[in-house]
């Protein structure tokens, strides 16, 4: 981040504030914007001191007319009484200046990038703009009209510690959300807070594509505490970097863990109005080409023109045709040619993709500068590509003037046939992300999902079979990683002059990222799973898939250690001979299993034990038993098919495409694999369902599908819970099961109860003792799903947040928004604690519309309901209505400066100013300017409060609520329940971790309205 914000511009006017700078504040009760604060005007008493010094009172100067201002006494006393003392007057003009301008100049003198500001940059200017370029160097107790005026050097200490809030500009127009502390690049302690917890096992890294520190092999975190480990290494970390493909999760899947219970970060809440659910909406439908559709009305020859070309290799591929993904696997070869694809031969594919892999975990363990290029050359390369895999095609001579055997020709026709629309699975859609191992590791008949339906005796054709979406699903991941392997052999090598092809150029550039962009990019991170995580090996035609001759090792082995010297240029052939191998008439003879089995286990069983599921022991025996039975529970039995995907005696209902592709907020439903007998599940006998396969075997493709495919393998290895709850699971709701309920983190139950005492979340679910009771009758519903109504969070109008840079950073800079005085800052504190007020959680009631045992319970609204215990009225009872999708935001740590505080009282006019001293060695929290207007409000008025308003016409920074929450975790269930009802999201400041300048800085860098303290109720500064 330094380097990108040039934060070390202005190392030289950093200091060690931890060592040399002790700030001291005076606090007078007086009236201002912040109504509600009680300490009044904020003055500073600041003064450099050396270790050991003794502690002078401070001057105060009166001016006429004028209450006494403080003024700043520093030990550096030579120069600094100097100047005080000096004809010149040492009042600082800024008339010329203006201070309270926001904006940098418009030319900096220096070369560095500026995104949307040089940070640095933007920071120093506005210091200097009010401040004065020398203030560091004139006498710091200089005055004016309108106050004190700080020195830089007193700013920097003063908001030490301090986050600052902005975005990044990344590329393809994207905005990355960053947290940084410039003025405190050398305090490590510092710079490693952050607003989210550490993943809690290895295996959840494969939640993300963003960059973090590896999590060694023994690390996890069970029950909020981390386990202690001897060895802090990580096995197989890579060793060298790749093709950066430059696509992320959206939104950050790092910050979807934040600090607090059932919240998220700062990067998640701001990514999620452009998360990847919202931006890619479907598949398209299914349409011609454009020449195709106007062919009955052109003359006889262009038609025949025409029809002739159709069916030539890529003629299909730009043509504006949109294919149904279903009807082309069963066109076969003369479909495939269109786009480019041969009938590509099963072994010749396996073996290909065998030969990649090794290529892939040599280079990245060992950490050499290998490529593709030093095993294969160009030629060797372009021969096998186009005459195994796709047709031979001449580049386009106006894009590429280059030898049609160059690695861009290659690179060129390999992403133009992966970008074809509707020809393959989009793994940009969330939905495929997480079903990709229902192709992989379930036959047909499929239970739910786009899967292409399939019928014993429908056709005669030979590559109509069982297998053949699974072999076109092979064919998709064999050419994204020819084209990895191609694109990372010219980043690594700086491959800028290609034997063949010449230099390549800006253009071509720009181009092979536009054919990379959504669909394609997404395939390359994909591909980089199946080969990191999966081994793939083909039977000959002989063996059957359930009955192999020779039984594969146990899936729990590791997988034997690799030499470090490079054998594989040896080992692998440079070339497929044409024969490629045996034919194999069905994918299913293609065994694809993983190494990683024993560390996702043990991901699964942290996972369970951190949700607080009662049944891990039998767990634990249940998959001891399926994977040290000596079979491979990663084949799947293609014999064990049925005619239909549910049988006319099922009582449980399949779900369809359109119900996978739903953008419901509070229904993601996924069939489970089951062996109980009334659910008739054709794959009942088989010992894993696609979800189990898909976890254990590490295809865990980034974003939220982790979380799904963690709670789905549980459930499927529990008997109980299937035989209980049914095979229709509802990802985006939860469930309710052996005295306890278990809730999605994407559901607003989940959000609100995560708070509770005894709760425990891990990866996106919560476990409580909380059980939903019906509305109507008040009696505990039985176990079973739930899906949960509610709508849309209140937002503004106009752009969502994350595309609003610069006023993002210049709303929430702790500078503020105007004058840099003392007369322009407060020092907000919690308030004092009130009446004792206890909060008890009644009941979670559920408005039932539709219910079914085993099945699906459809809630119109949830309702929390609490009751008040004051110290002297009868108790109430409050209800609201988790009527809205909001999301609470774990605040961003900070750390106050060091200083101490005094407050300054005035018997009367003819006695001195008293002063008292406080005993902190650091500040309660950082001063706040007044353009931030906040108002706290006690728990108990919560009940008649209505949602706040942001008035936009009147320009004015809207209000911020700042909610007292501490004591207890139901009071802060209780204002996560009214934040809910009225529609507002909140960030959720604990006490001692976040101070309440921090936390309404951050409310206004996210254009939240709402402030949630919670903690102890007394104010605890740490001294760290």
């Amino acid at each position: 981040m330094s380097s990108i914000f040039g934060r070390r511009r202005s190392r030289s006017d950093v200091n060690d504030h931890d060592k040399r700078a002790r700030p001291t504040l005076a606090r007078h009760s007086s009236s201002g914007p912040h109504q509600d604060e009680e300490t009044g005007l904020f003055h500073t008493l600041f003064r450099k001191r050396s270790e050991g010094a003794s502690l002078d009172p401070p001057k105060l100067v009166k001016g006429s007319g004028q209450k006494a201002v403080p003024s700043i006494d520093t030990t550096e006393t030579a120069r600094s009484k100097k100047a005080h003392n000096s004809p010149r007057s040492s009042r600082q003009d800024l008339s010329c200046s203006n201070p309270g301008s926001p904006e940098p100049p418009a030319a900096v003198a220096h070369g560095e990038p500026k995104q949307p500001t040089n940070i640095q940059d933007a920071l120093e200017y506005r210091l200097n703009a009010a401040c004065g370029s020398q203030g560091d160097l004139t006498d710091a107790g200089a005055h004016q009209n309108d106050g004190y005026c700080f020195s830089k050097r007193d700013v920097k200490a003063l908001l030490s510690g301090a986050p600052h809030f902005l975005l990044e500009r990344g590329k393809h127009g994207r905005w990355y959300p960053q947290v940084i502390f410039p003025w405190d690049e050398h305090s490590p302690s510092i710079q490693r807070m952050l607003d989210r917890k550490p993943l809690s096992h290895a295996s959840f890294t494969l939640c993300t594509l963003h960059a973090h520190l590896p999590v060694p092999d023994d690390w996890a975190v069970k029950g909020g505490v981390p386990i202690q480990i001897q060895d802090w290494r990580r096995s197989g970390a890579s060793k060298r970097a790749a093709f950066d493909v430059g696509v992320f999760e959206v939104p950050n899947m790092l910050a979807n863990n934040g600090r607090e219970p059932g919240t998220v970060g700062f990067r998640h809440f701001l990514e999620f109005p452009l998360a990847d659910a919202v931006r890619y909406t479907g598949p398209q439908e299914a349409r011609q080409a454009l020449n195709m559709q106007r062919v009955m009305t052109l003359p006889a020859t262009e038609a025949f023109e025409l029809m002739d070309s159709y069916n030539k290799p890529y003629s299909q591929c730009l043509s504006g045709a949109v294919f149904d993904r279903h009807q082309l696997i069963r066109d076969g070869p003369s479909g495939w040619k269109r786009i480019g694809v041969r009938d590509i031969n099963l072994y010749t594919l396996t073996k290909r993709m065998n030969q990649l892999r090794q290529l892939r975990l040599n280079v990245l363990q060992d950490g050499s500068t290998i490529t593709i290029l030093d095993v294969e050359t160009p030629r060797e390369m372009h021969d096998l590509l186009h005459t195994q895999f796709l047709y031979a095609r001449p580049p386009p001579a106006d894009l590429i003037p280059s030898h049609p055997q160059s690695i861009k020709s290659q690179i060129k026709n390999l992403a133009t046939v992966l970008a074809t629309p509707g020809a393959w699975i989009d793994f940009s859609l969330p939905e495929w992300r997480l079903r990709i191992g229902q192709i992989l590791y379930e036959t047909p008949p499929h239970g739910d999902g786009d899967c292409v339906k399939f019928g014993p005796g429908e056709s005669k054709e030979p590559w109509i079979n069982s297998g053949m979406e699974r072999k076109w699903l092979l064919v998709q991941l064999l050419l994204a990683a020819e084209l990895l392997f191609r694109l990372d052999a010219f980043v690594h090598v700086g491959m800028l002059h290609d034997p063949h092809g010449g230099v390549i150029t800006a253009p071509e550039l720009h181009h092979f990222d536009k054919l990379r962009e959504g669909k394609v990019n997404w395939d390359l991170v994909v591909v980089r799973r199946f080969l990191d995580n999966l081994e793939i090996t083909c039977a000959s035609p002989s063996e059957s898939p359930s009955a192999p001759d020779n039984p594969p090792p146990s899936p729990t082995d590791k997988a034997p250690t690799k030499s470090r010297r490079f054998a594989l240029l040896d080992s692998i052939s440079r070339r497929i001979a044409s024969t490629g191998g045996p034919d194999i008439r069905s994918a299913w003879q293609c065994r694809i299993s993983s190494p990683h089995v024993r560390q996702q286990l043990e991901g699964l069983y942290v996972f369970a034990e951190n949700i607080g599921w009662l049944n891990v022991d039998a767990v634990r025996s249940t998959f001891e038993q399926k994977l040290t039975n000596g079979k491979d529970p990663f084949i799947p039995r293609e014999g064990s098919r049925r005619l239909e995907n549910k049988s006319a005696n099922s009582k449980t209902t399949a779900l369809d495409k359109d119900n996978m592709y739903s953008r419901s907020q509070s229904r993601r439903c996924v069939e489970l694999h089951s062996s109980c007998r009334e659910d008739d599940d054709p794959h009942a006998g088989e010992p894993l369902g696609w979800i189990s396969r898909s976890l254990l075997s590490g295809l865990v493709v980034p974003g939220e599908a982790i979380c799904h495919l963690l709670i789905g393998t549980l459930l499927e290895n529990d008997g109980d819970a299937i035989e209980q709850l049914g095979p229709k699971a509802n990802m985006f709701g939860g469930f309710s099961y052996k005295g306890r309920s278990y809730w999605s983190k994407a559901s607003i139950i989940g959000r609100v109860i995560a708070s509770l005492e005894g709760a425990k979340t891990c990866m996106g679910w919560v476990g409580c003792d909380v059980l939903p009771r019906d509305a109507t009758t008040n009696e505990s519903l039985e176990p079973g799903w739930f899906e949960i109504q509610a709508s849309e969070a209140l937002c503004k109008a106009g752009k969502p947040r994350i595309k609003q840079s610069g006023k993002l950073a210049m709303e929430s800079t702790p500078l503020g928004m105007g004058d840099i005085t003392a007369e322009s800052f407060t020092l907000p504190t919690d308030r004092p604690a009130g009446p004792e007020l206890d909060v008890q959680l009644d009941a979670l009631a559920l408005l039932i519309t539709s219910s079914e045992k085993r099945s699906i319970t459809v809630s119109d609204q949830a309702k929390l309901s609490f009751s008040l215990y004051g110290s002297i009225e009868a108790p109430t009872t409050v209800s609201f209505p988790l009527a809205h999708h909001v999301r609470f935001i774990s605040a961003h740590a900070c750390r106050p400066p060091l200083g101490f505080t005094a407050y300054h009282q005035n018997s009367s006019s003819d006695e001195p100013t008293a002063k008292k001293w406080s005993k902190h060695k650091r500040l309660p929290g950082h001063p706040l300017h007044r353009s931030f207007p906040y108002r706290h409000i006690s728990l108990e008025s919560l009940a008649h409060q209505p949602a706040p308003q942001a008035d936009s016409s009147s320009g004015k920074s809207p209000e911020v609520l700042v909610i007292d929450a501490r004591g207890s975790r139901s009071r802060e269930t209780f204002a996560r329940a009214w934040c809910a009802s009225i529609g507002c999201h909140a960030v959720i400041g604990r006490v001692g971790r976040a101070c309440v300048a921090c936390c309404v800085r951050e409310a206004r860098a996210l254009d939240v309205q709402v402030v949630v303290r919670v903690g102890e109720c007394a104010i605890r500064v740490l001294d760290r």
